[in-house]
């Protein structure tokens, strides 16, 4: 959306011509994902769920956006300046009711985080704890520990553009609920959806070891739930502190990964090499539609192979990270567990490639028989959930179940 509007107000300073051809490329490249996003609701696995819903309905909006867009594109022929201020108008107003559809959507809306939805610009975020609604300090939640009288701290990590919502507005029970009953006290954070997946780590490290500064919270093991995307910067973290010579292992009881996508998400290796191909072809406005899918955020690169090492995204090009490790031993000394899900209630070619809508087989048990499957009591650390996508697991009352039948054992 940025790029198109730099492009309509780089065309009023030269012709018509180079208007109509950036009019031609923003609309062809809603209606193009508009109809993917369709084609894709309409799969037989994807049709019918939630994640279904939510692509075809986003995908209705994109057409509407693109028409809108359009319109207002091509009223900037009927005079200089004031069509030009018009099309610039329409742009936004695509662009305000995409984001507000993403965030509104009813499919997602236990997901993505409140926080998010007054659209902050990403790098204004800092990685924080969470009370109230707002960022805390770490002094702040300590305070607020120590008057809860609990004994029993646990960190919340969340996925990519989720904060407390995550477990405090999901499901007919509430995750926050649960934790409440079992005299829990739960650290909420929130981390820059933007930025690289290590440098999140190295953040939750240092907020972490913030709470270790405390005598009383020094006495007391953390338990630690993530989801997604929380459990690469959680690995991260683990694996900065084992890289500092000071391990966090010590301080930790039990840990459990809810769909942690450990070996990237196909969703953005798909965007990358749709991106890739469009660059190359000798068209403009297709090279200008590969040129807008790939400025995508660090965060969402490293995503694309579970990248959790600074000098993995550092070093090379976006193509060598398929050659990349994507485990370094920071859970060799964890009591670590994993709940994943597939949206196929039955295993075959499609279902292990789709996995649970977002994240593909392959990446959701990478680490389930080579690490978790060789600790102790390897038939109770992995569970996976059928019939549930990507959204859908964080709700289930077995997540839950599961939750307290591992976090209870001693």
């Amino acid at each position: 959306m940025k790029l198109g509007k730099f492009a309509v107000s780089f065309a009023r300073d030269t012709s018509l011509g180079v208007l109509s051809g950036v009019k031609s490329a923003l609309a062809g490249s809603f209606e193009w994902c508009a109809k993917s996003l369709s084609e894709i609701s309409t799969t037989p696995l994807v049709q019918g769920t939630q994640l279904g819903e939510f692509l075809q309905n986003t995908g209705k909006t994109l057409g509407e956006a693109g028409n809108k867009t359009e319109e207002g594109l091509s009223k900037a022929f009927e005079s200089t300046a004031q069509a030009m201020h018009t099309a610039l108008e329409a742009l936004s107003s695509a662009e305000s009711k995409i984001q507000r559809k993403v965030f509104e959507n009813i499919s997602v809306s236990s997901i993505v985080g409140e926080s998010f939805a007054g659209f902050v610009t990403t790098s204004e975020i800092q990685g924080s704890f969470r009370l109230n609604g707002e960022d805390v300090s770490p002094e702040r939640v300590i305070e607020d520990w120590k008057k809860s009288g609990s004994k029993k701290p646990i960190l919340c990590i969340p996925g990519l553009f989720c904060d407390e919502g995550l477990w405090i507005n999901n499901g007919e029970v509430p995750f926050s609920e649960i934790l409440l009953k079992e005299n829990y006290y739960p650290f909420y954070l929130r981390f820059n959806p933007g930025a690289h997946i290590s440098d999140n780590g190295s953040k939750l490290l240092e907020l972490f070891k913030k709470l270790l500064e405390d005598q009383e919270l020094q006495k007391n093991k953390f338990d630690i739930v993530s989801y997604s995307q929380g459990g690469l910067i959680l690995r991260s973290a683990l694996y900065k502190s084992i890289e500092e010579g000071k391990p966090l292992s010590s301080n930790i009881r039990k840990v459990l990964f809810i769909s942690s996508p450990d070996g990237g998400s196909y969703i953005e290796k798909v965007g990358f090499w749709l991106g890739l191909s469009a660059e190359a072809m000798p068209i403009f406005p297709v090279q200008l539609v590969g040129y807008i899918g790939n400025q995508r955020s660090d965060a969402m690169k490293d995503l694309s192979h579970g990248i959790i090492r600074e000098k993995d995204w550092k070093e090379g090009t976006h193509l060598s990270r398929y050659d990349k490790g994507k485990y370094f031993g920071e859970l060799d000394d964890i009591d670590a567990y994993q709940i994943y899900s597939f949206v196929s209630e039955e295993e075959g070619d499609w279902s292990s490639w789709i996995g649970d809508g977002i994240v593909e087989k392959p990446s959701l048990t990478l680490l389930s028989d080579p690490v978790l499957r060789k600790k102790t009591n390897p038939e109770k650390r992995v569970k996976l959930l059928k019939g549930l996508s990507h959204y859908q697991i964080m709700p289930s009352p077995e997540l839950r179940e599961y939750f307290l039948e591992i976090f209870k054992e001693s």
